[in-house]
């Protein structure tokens, strides 16, 4: 029974393994993956319980209470099995051990560059960063914090945190707004405290948070400006709308925002109108950027993209992230992935270009330029062309 249950195991996650791999390459959707997992621990149960009463012989599957301990197969190959089991644990066991105790262990993100300690400070002297980071933040300044998922539903979480990011997009091209960058707010995600405290780290005169709730084609969100000298707040206000006119609504909220700090800003120009969406363009934009955001699995990624492209083939950040999505598969994907996805570069260029002919000053273009171009060896465009992303989206 209890090799039954390590072959068993051993079987079960090379399937996995090797599911993970082709999966993605035929658009499999997530749960297929989730289901396969979990019908192969509920297995785990009747292969032991059908190892407990049968045994192997050579004559074929018996009763285990009809064998004789000598006609087993599994006793006369027993020790040389066990003998394989017990080397695959302790490689196991090494394998672990290295990880744990060899290897660096990774260190957090720094929550800022204003919170990090400069040329010849100590890990004692925090307070000084975060007093030096908060009396560098000025009135404009702004962090928006992962909005909290209220759906009900885990897997929705790639819709908060997405929503988060268009609006911290948005706000960012507000002239005189200084905004937080995605990487110094996420490290804060799921982790609560004092927002007078994060405002402090982030070097920002204001948080912005809120919690996002759908139920299909309906999205509620709830958004909170506070300010972060006293932790009160400045304004709150609940949006109800239908997802066709979601780019509406992030710019209508980023409005709110910079009506709000608009002493120090002073008459910035209003933002540019941005056009309605698919809902399902706009999902599959969502999903595939959550994915590309871990590296884990950029096939799917490209998968997702490539849906939103299809279904709104006037979406310039679908076509960038497009781009990008398909150089990150050359550097996090097996190379059977790898064959399955063909041709890298002329994938990119083709949607980097539309990009280009959609939107040729956002951001997310100009970023995929770039790394065309750096993939083709033009490094001094390469360059131009990710000073431009900086300059079109400081965060």
């Amino acid at each position: 029974v209890i090799r039954m249950a390590g072959l068993y195991l051993v079987g079960a996650w090379l399937a996995v393994q090797v599911a993970e791999t082709l999966l993605p390459l035929f658009g499999t959707p997530d749960w297929v993956l989730r289901a396969l997992v979990l019908l192969l621990a509920l297995g785990l149960v009747p292969a032991l319980v059908f190892a407990w009463l049968y045994e192997l012989t050579p004559e074929g599957l018996k009763r285990d209470a009809d064998v004789p301990t000598d006609a087993s197969i599994a006793v006369a190959t027993g020790r040389r099995m066990d003998r394989l089991m017990l080397g695959g644990l302790l490689a196991l066991a090494a394998l672990i051990a290295a990880e744990r105790f060899l290897l660096p262990a990774p260190t957090a993100p720094a929550a800022s560059a204003a919170a990090a300690p400069a040329d010849g400070a100590t890990a004692s002297q925090p307070t000084d960063a975060a007093t030096a980071a908060a009396a560098a933040a000025t009135d404009n300044s702004v962090a928006v914090l992962p909005f909290a998922n209220m759906s009900g539903n885990p897997e929705e979480e790639y819709f908060s945190d997405g929503m988060t990011e268009e609006l911290l997009n948005v706000l960012a091209r507000i002239p005189g707004m200084r905004v937080a960058a995605r990487t110094s707010v996420f490290a804060f995600k799921d982790k609560g405290g004092d927002v007078r405290e994060i405002g402090r780290t982030l070097g920002v005169s204001h948080i912005v948070e809120g919690s996002v709730r759908r139920d299909g084609d309906q999205v509620r969100i709830t958004a909170q400006l506070i300010r972060v000298e006293d932790g009160f707040h400045v304004w709150s206000e609940t949006f109800d709308r239908q997802l066709d006119s979601v780019f509406e609504l992030q710019d209508e909220i980023a409005g709110r925002v910079a009506k709000q700090l608009a002493s120090t800003l002073g008459d910035s120009a209003p933002l540019a109108q941005r056009g309605s969406i698919d809902p399902a363009a706009y999902d599959e934009y969502l999903k595939g950027r959550s994915v590309l955001r871990t590296r884990r699995s950029p096939l799917t990624a490209v998968g997702h993209f490539r849906r939103a492209t299809e279904l709104a083939p006037d979406f310039a950040a679908a076509w960038a992230s497009l781009a990008l999505a398909v150089e990150v598969s050359a550097f996090n994907s097996t190379a059977v992935q790898q064959v399955a996805l063909g041709e890298r570069l002329p994938q990119m260029k083709a949607a980097a270009e539309r990009a280009r002919a959609l939107a040729p000053n956002d951001a997310m273009t100009l970023h995929a330029l770039g790394s065309v171009a750096r993939s083709e060896g033009r490094l001094l465009e390469a360059e131009e062309s990710f000073e431009r992303a900086i300059a079109a989206d400081p965060t």
